[in-house]
């Protein structure tokens, strides 16, 4: 019988954590799980997320009227803004449709304003459920941008072990042009980094945030979204590594036998 030795290695190293609706799990080799958005609606963050909301054991947004946290509920007023395709007004988190009127293409948006998001924060929470110990995650995505005003504002991107000390993560520092477009659209940057060095033992919790605050200028703020949210997680070599051996040594030893 042919044994597939990825598979076989995956199947103790899993992590998990909430989309829009449903857990989704990460088998730690060489695999990447993505976030599309395309089932959020803006209708908010709950424990028990209805169709259309986010997980707030996941997901967390601070920074606006009140600050939300994790496992509330959170589905009304600046959370809970709705979707839309272009321009908005008025402050708070929306499901953009940044591919566009009628391309189903939603990603996790928010219109700052002078009480919203100025600053503030999305943070997703991932916990490690594998067993073994974590020492490098991967992160992509792409940050989409409506730029109709003539404020600069900051999306960066940091990353934290405990939710209270965060590191700055250079490749995700993005700042908005100061000047209005005069023909704004949704324009993406795609974002990517792997963080590494890590140390998460089994059990414990990662956390990814993205913060915003005014920079520059004046007046109403452009619009940001996340999309295409891809995480990817690497076991600790020194983990790794003899699992790997012992494997190998029993699919050769079978291979052996077989042909003896």
């Amino acid at each position: 019988m042919k044994t597939n030795l990825s598979a076989v290695i995956a199947t103790g190293l899993v992590f998990a954590l909430s989309s829009a609706q449903a857990s989704l799990v990460f088998t730690v080799i060489n695999s990447t799980q993505t976030i599309d958005f395309n089932d959020f609606d803006g209708s908010g963050f709950a424990s028990d997320p209805a169709a259309g909301q986010l997980d707030s054991d996941t997901w967390r947004a601070t920074g606006f009227s009140s600050d939300g946290s994790f496992g509330g509920d959170f589905v009304s007023g600046d959370f809970a803004r709705g979707t839309d395709a272009d321009g908005v007004s008025t402050g708070g988190i929306y499901a953009f449709e940044v591919g566009g009127a009628g391309s189903g293409d939603f990603g996790l948006g928010v219109q700052p304003a002078g009480s919203d998001f100025t600053p503030g924060d999305f943070t997703l929470r991932i916990q490690n459920s594998t067993g073994t110990t974590v020492s490098e995650i991967g992160i992509n995505y792409d940050l989409y941008v409506y730029n109709d005003a003539d404020r600069a504002n900051s999306f960066d991107l940091s990353y934290s072990t405990d939710d209270s000390n965060y590191t700055s993560v250079p490749a995700g520092a993005f700042t908005s042009a100061a000047g209005a477009s005069g023909s704004p659209q949704w324009v993406s940057t795609g974002i990517g980094t792997t963080i590494t060095g890590l140390n998460l033992l089994a059990g414990s919790f990662f956390y990814v945030q993205f913060s915003g605050d005014d920079i520059g200028g004046s007046g109403s703020r452009d619009q940001f979204a996340v999309d295409n949210l891809n995480v990817s997680v690497a076991p600790e070599v020194s983990t790794f590594v003899p699992l790997l051996g012992i494997l190998a040594v029993g699919i050769f030893g079978h291979r052996r036998r077989k042909t003896a």
